[in-house]
């Protein structure tokens, strides 16, 4: 069985599918970060973990 990867859209590294995130469990507030720093980005493609968790490390250093 053929191991599928993925280009993550925020940081361009090759993730393994087990690893790759869907975005319908990322937050609203993370997503717009997100956005803002890489307009190209969009919900239907997937992102790894380390990029995402430094977005949630963001989040969890600011008072909002």
């Amino acid at each position: 069985m053929e191991d599928k990867q993925y280009r993550c859209q925020i940081c361009g590294r090759m993730v393994k599918t087990e690893h790759a995130l869907g975005h319908i469990k990322a937050e609203e507030y993370i997503i717009s970060l997100i956005k803002k720093d890489h307009p190209e980005w969009n919900d239907k493609g997937v992102s790894c973990p380390q990029c995402l968790n430094y977005y949630r490390e963001l989040v969890d250093k600011t008072e909002i």
